[in-house]
């Protein structure tokens, strides 16, 4: 998905092309099949090739990854989610300060418009 993202649309050759040996074609062409019946692909034919270009940003296929993970592991518990990121020492003393601020601000926001 990054390749096609950054560069707007692609053919398989393109994705397999920027990926290098690692994968050959044919799996290239499988696993952008599987992305597209997944809704984050579409293509249009051109010529032989199909071209590939993404229906939903990076984002926003974040945020439902992120939520997927959520519902699976986490009960739909984003507590539960950061205190896993904190006990498996995946975020630093400067991460946890950057968060603790941007949870600060939401909270200031969202104080700020309930009292409207």
């Amino acid at each position: 998905m990054r390749i096609v993202w950054e560069r707007g649309a692609a053919a398989a050759e393109d994705v397999s092309a920027a990926l290098g040996s690692r994968f050959k074609n044919a799996t290239v062409r499988t696993v952008l099949r599987r992305v597209e019946q997944k809704g984050y692909l579409e293509h249009r034919r051109e010529g032989r090739a199909f071209i590939y270009r993404p229906t939903v940003d990076a984002a926003t296929a974040a945020r439902g990854a992120v939520r997927r993970v959520l519902d699976r592991f986490y009960g739909g518990s984003v507590e539960r989610l950061l205190v896993g990121l904190l006990d498996g020492k995946m975020l630093d003393a400067r991460q946890l300060s950057e968060l603790q601020a941007r949870v600060n601000d939401a909270a200031a926001r969202e104080s700020k418009a309930s009292s409207r």
